[in-house]
């Protein structure tokens, strides 16, 4: 299997899983894409995509530069997340660009994922930039042991990763998961890989002067120096350095 195939296809086949078992499969098919947006794990794009017939798809965009370093729980978590936007698209009302509103939280909540600004207990539970974190016994943990049960594996993690995983170790106890499961799911990816071939940031990294900035929903581009944390004002997310 090439390359291309074997990356997308992991994510698409935890895309299914997911959908099966905890959106009663009600979720259309979507496009994967990798984006190096700053600041986040993943998010999701509604018609971005056109067939020459017209037909349109959703995107759901996963950053590599933050999956290396990141635990495959993370990376479920992030996929989730971004099919509970998918859902209230298609069934819900969402709230103004970028903002996680009430409807959209149960939805997460409904599914085994608490809504939290800190990921972690006691955050705020709807705001623009929003985080999550596993319900101790609920169906996401469930259906993720289910899912690293079957082998999944992602095969390919950006050499160039520069996220931090933050373990959940002190949910990881209430998870109420097999210890075996516990450890595929909590443990960084990178800890999978030979650590020689990851490149420190700063190291043998080509230095650009200036980087393009594109906004993931208007498209718009801006240009500045490399590294920026800027946000569209119309479209109420960041721009997506390329």
């Amino acid at each position: 299997m090439e390359p291309t195939s074997e990356l997308y296809g992991a994510l698409q086949t935890a895309y299914e899983h997911f959908n099966r078992t905890l959106f009663d499969g009600k979720l259309p098919k979507i496009i994967f894409t990798a984006q190096r947006q700053k600041g986040v794990m993943g998010y999701f794009s509604a018609d971005r995509w056109v067939a020459r017939n017209g037909d349109r798809c959703h995107e759901i965009a996963i950053n590599p530069q933050y999956v290396g370093k990141s635990a495959l729980i993370e990376v479920f978590q992030t996929i989730v997340h971004e099919q509970c936007h998918l859902l209230q698209h298609c069934y819900g009302k969402p709230g103004r660009r970028g903002y996680h509103n009430k409807e959209w939280g149960g939805m997460m909540e409904s599914v085994g994922l608490m809504p939290s600004s800190t990921g972690r207990p006691g955050g705020k539970k709807t705001g623009e930039k929003m985080n999550d974190y596993p319900i101790p016994g609920g169906r996401f943990l469930k259906e993720c042991e289910s899912l690293v049960s079957s082998d999944f594996d992602l095969p390919w993690v950006d050499r160039y990763s520069t996220g931090d995983s933050k373990p959940h170790t002190e949910l990881a106890a209430e998870y109420e998961l097999s210890e075996e499961s516990t450890v595929k799911l909590t443990t960084a990816l990178v800890e999978y890989f030979d650590q020689d071939s990851f490149v420190q940031p700063g190291e043998n990294k080509p230095v650009n002067s200036k980087a393009k900035y594109t906004c993931p929903s208007c498209q718009v581009n801006v240009w500045g120096k490399p590294g920026l944390s800027i946000a569209c004002t119309e479209c109420g997310v960041g721009f997506s350095e390329v």
